[in-house]
């Protein structure tokens, strides 16, 4: 048995199940330790290995751990609070808030070691569930500014702006603000999503570059160029299921076709919505359906090759990072 492998008796525990798998996530699989004493890929390829483990366990024997990540998702904390969006009154300190699309829980150990190397204290770095379906304009509806809007379209909106919250959009590893002294600050980054959307992401070595090139740049041009003493939220608007070879179920599904071969669909008024299937996450009150676990939807065209996806239900894709951080 390998040491990553998840105990199945914790699968078992009434209300314990989603914790344990959470402390498993942050203290067994994807660690400082491990990032630390094995090659990028293999830390990705071993990690998503015990994951995979974990997924079709679940699938076979535990599927009511399904619902409690749904429930999870409706408790989770969310940017807007953070930043005061939804409170009757601006705050009365500036805080910041950085958004790093796609970004998953394997690259939190990395976040740490930047966070510390730039001298920002780690107050708490925690898996919290994003929202429901796994997509980012949805992200930005109910967790940042209340309307379906892209994160490009952030800058300048009024409701920010009456909370005394400038927003900044990053499309490019190398760009760089300038901020307005005492207001807060919303500052979303493209990347990871623009390297693992990319039609060419189809090997792991675009994980090793996206960690020894992007990552500590993208951070010198977000996190050291904030404001000093603001405090800080990272956090991600969903993350990625990683399909490497043997990284996908081998049960055969009719799922991903019940959803046109994408990993979720929002079904319209007068769409007849699935009936009960195990492999899909159904929100009635949404009309939403979304593929649980290590299915893989194989849309037509070069991006069904792509080895990471988003839009689904899985452990990769619904727990994100929250890391909470302050100036020394």
């Amino acid at each position: 048995m390998s040491k990553l492998t998840f105990k199945p008796d914790h699968l078992f525990a009434d209300g314990a199940r989603l914790p344990a798998i959470k402390e498993w996530l942050l203290e067994t699989v994807w660690t400082s330790a491990r990032y630390q004493q094995v090659e990028p890929e293999d830390y990705l390829r071993s990690g998503e290995e015990a994951v995979y483990r974990l997924e079709e366990l679940i699938a076979t024997g535990a599927q009511g751990i399904w619902d409690e990540l749904q429930a999870e998702s409706n408790q989770a904390p969310t940017v807007k609070s953070w930043l005061g969006l939804d409170a009757p009154l601006p705050l009365a300190a500036p805080r910041a808030a950085v958004v790093f699309d796609g970004l998953s829980l394997r690259e939190l150990p990395l976040l740490l070691k930047l966070a510390e190397e730039s001298g920002l204290r780690v107050k708490s770095a925690l898996p919290v569930a994003t929202c429901l379906p796994t997509e980012t304009i949805n992200f930005v509806d109910e967790r940042v500014i209340g309307t379906r809007i892209g994160p490009s379209q952030l800058p300048g909106r009024t409701e920010l702006a009456e909370k005394n919250v400038e927003a900044f959009y990053l499309d490019q590893p190398t760009a760089r603000h300038r901020f307005t002294p005492g207001r807060s600050v919303l500052l979303w980054s493209t990347y990871p999503d623009r390297l693992f959307a990319d039609d060419n992401a189809r090997n792991e070595t675009l994980f090793t570059n996206f960690h020894r090139n992007y990552v500590p740049t993208i951070w010198k041009n977000t996190l050291q160029d904030l404001p000093r003493g603001l405090p800080i939220i990272v956090t991600s608007d969903h993350g990625y299921i990683f399909f490497g070879a043997s990284l996908e179920t081998s049960r055969v599904s009719d799922a991903p076709e019940l959803l046109g071969q994408a990993r979720m669909k929002e079904f319209a008024p007068h769409e007849a919505m699935p009936s009960w299937n195990p492999d899909l996450q159904v929100l009635p009150q949404t009309r939403l359906a979304m593929l649980r676990g290590r299915l893989r939807a194989r849309p037509q065209g070069q991006s069904s090759r792509k080895l990471y996806q988003h839009g689904g239900f899985s452990l990769m894709e619904v727990l994100v990072p929250w890391i909470e951080l302050e100036p020394r």
